[in-house]
């Protein structure tokens, strides 16, 4: 097949990127501004194996001044995950990139897959299925709104006859067979925080768990819906592990590593800025907003879609496995913890 894929110069772009060249496809990416990498797993850059046209999400067309030939596919994982940027970045970028992936698929004539992520759900907690957003629903942050919002326009393309699929990663972490990912970034942030003295206690409920799930596994579901686009014709597919990773697990696991003082969890009701530490304070206003929130549930978000198309079920991400996403962070430097 033929791809023509948004988004390759980030992690889940150049993840899928390399996973399609490396099972014979062709990609043609979309991509702004030179000097860019597309880094698969394994950090490979493959930019010089794939075929690359200059342009922006944001504009129309894609702001392309032809359009590609010969295509079969139209995957569109381009966005901004900032979950501080302004809103008017996430209605550009989010919103209005996938106004227009929809529109050249539908001139195309290219079926579109379209990749968002889990927390489309927003605040809702327990068991989420693989439903249709809600843009109205009660978001944590700018970001899931504005997928929830780019998830509506797909639906409405789809029922004016686009053949379009909508894949939710959660929170993705390093594969798990060695923790290795190739952008060390977004959640990656907390594996460091959880262990240094600057966060201090945090306000947190006692069952609170983290819906993580390795990058092989979003890039195993993402490869299998991209070649059988039909038979996920109309399906929101959660690309998650089978269970959350729990919050506490994860603080005595961090615990475990030399040099680390681990974050301490309080009872929402028992936390008060006004005492903290002026440092500490500091990173709580940075990232109180970002993070705080997730602290305070235990989503569990249903996979049974991939695992009865494709039959790949949802992974179990142990202890070792977490650990060996801590140690890849440490032999990367990003975890200076020692």
């Amino acid at each position: 097949m033929h791809i023509f894929l948004t988004g390759a110069t980030g992690l889940v772009g150049g993840a899928l990127a390399g996973a399609l060249l490396d099972a014979g496809h062709r990609v043609t990416a979309l991509v702004r501004g030179e000097g860019r990498d597309v880094l698969d797993m394994d950090g490979r850059n493959r930019i010089g194996e794939i075929t690359v046209l200059q342009g922006d999400v944001a504009l129309p067309g894609f702001g392309l001044a032809e359009p590609p030939q010969d295509m079969d596919l139209l995957i569109h994982c381009a966005a901004t995950v900032d979950f501080s940027a302004a809103d008017a970045v996430h209605e550009a970028v989010n919103v209005g990139g996938t106004a227009h992936a929809i529109t050249l698929a539908q001139s195309w004539d290219y079926p579109l897959l379209h990749v968002s992520t889990a927390y489309v759900c927003g605040r809702a907690d327990g068991l989420i299925a693989e439903a249709p957003a809600h843009p109205a629903a009660d978001f944590t942050n700018g970001y899931e709104a504005s997928k929830a919002r780019a998830e509506a326009l797909v639906e409405a393309a789809r029922a004016q006859g686009l053949v379009a699929a909508i894949a939710r990663p959660a929170i993705i972490v390093g594969r798990l067979s060695d923790g290795a990912i190739a952008r060390i970034d977004g959640f990656h942030h907390l594996f460091r925080l959880f262990g240094s003295p600057l966060l201090g206690a945090v306000p947190a409920a006692p069952d609170a768990a983290f819906a993580i799930v390795p990058i092989c596994h979003v890039t195993a579901g993402l490869m299998a819906m991209a070649q059988d686009i039909t038979a996920f014709d109309g399906q929101r597919v959660h690309l998650v592990g089978a269970a959350p990773f729990a919050m506490t697990d994860m603080l005595r696991i961090v615990s475990e590593y030399p040099g680390t003082v681990p974050a301490r969890i309080v009872s929402p009701d028992a936390y008060d800025p006004a005492t903290l530490d002026r440092r500490i304070a500091m990173v709580h206003r940075r990232i109180g907003p970002q993070f705080f929130d997730y602290f305070l549930r235990s989503p569990r978000f249903a996979g049974d879609t991939l695992r009865n198309i494709a039959d790949i079920p949802p992974p179990a991400v142990d202890n070792a496995a977490f650990r060996r996403m801590i140690d890849h962070c440490i032999r990367a430097g990003f975890l200076d913890w020692r």
